[in-house]
């Protein structure tokens, strides 16, 4: 899949939110994140770089997104969701939490029945700053595939240092977190992955998780998605072990 060639793009239909729009922090003609993901629709990531990137502005952000409310409106599409996500990790922005808080205070101010999400791999998330930042989004989601450090670098392929017990102790508290887990056939759905993943999220405690699996063109060639029957099965079994509500999206 190509990478978003603008800061606002949609709408998309979402198996999680139905209408959205999405809003991309990042360069449009290069993917940035602290991870490289095997299964990411918008490719391989390239090597980290210390290149000075376009980054939009939060005032840049509004305006795009409130022209493309007003097209889908003219459409006939009525928007209640939009997520911000893009070309990689958005907190990546360097002044993603003054973008995050001009962003929210026009939607409070104009749109208050929309609802902003933000999707992060949450290499930042021990950043008190960051943290508060993205605490401003009614959902604020981090991803977490796996608790067992093989499979976490396998799957994910971080470019930075991190590891799961890493992510878990700064996720750990944070009473507004959703979880997003991708699970791939042979990866990470075992019985002993699947303890593991749920005593992280044991101790995480999570308000949510949302979990899914492969639906579109991956990174690596070859990935198997979970069947959808397994997959609704690990969200009730998780929900009724650990009492936090999981959605299965597939």
């Amino acid at each position: 899949m190509e990478l978003e060639s603008s800061c606002v793009y949609g709408p998309v239909w979402t198996r999680r939110f139905g209408w959205d729009l999405g809003v991309n922090l990042l360069p449009q003609d290069h993917k940035l994140c602290t991870f490289d993901c095997i299964y990411c629709q918008y490719g391989f990531t390239p090597p980290l770089r210390n290149d000075k990137f376009p980054f939009p502005s939060g005032s840049e952000i509004v305006n795009q997104w409130c022209k493309a409310l007003q097209l889908s409106s003219a459409r006939g599409i009525l928007i209640r969701h939009t997520t911000f996500s893009g070309n990689g990790e958005p907190t990546m922005h360097p002044q993603f939490p003054e973008v995050a808080r001009e962003v929210v205070k026009w939607r409070d101010r104009y749109l208050p029945e929309v609802t902003l999400a933000v999707f992060s791999n949450g290499y930042r998330v021990h950043d008190p700053e960051i943290r508060q930042a993205m605490s401003l989004f009614d959902e604020p989601v981090v991803k977490f595939d796996s608790a067992v450090p093989q499979t976490f670098r396998r799957m994910n392929q971080p470019l930075i240092r991190i590891t799961p017990d890493a992510l878990v102790n700064a996720l750990r508290g944070w009473n507004r977190v959703m979880i997003q887990t991708m699970f791939i056939h042979g990866w990470n759905d075992s019985l002993e992955e699947l303890e593991l993943w749920r005593r992280a999220l044991k101790e995480i405690r999570p308000r949510e998780v949302q979990i899914y699996t492969i639906t579109r063109l991956p990174a690596k060639a070859g990935l198997i998605p979970v069947q959808k029957q397994k997959l609704e099965q690990i969200a009730e079994e998780t929900t009724r072990l650990l009492g936090i509500p999981v959605r299965a999206y597939s």
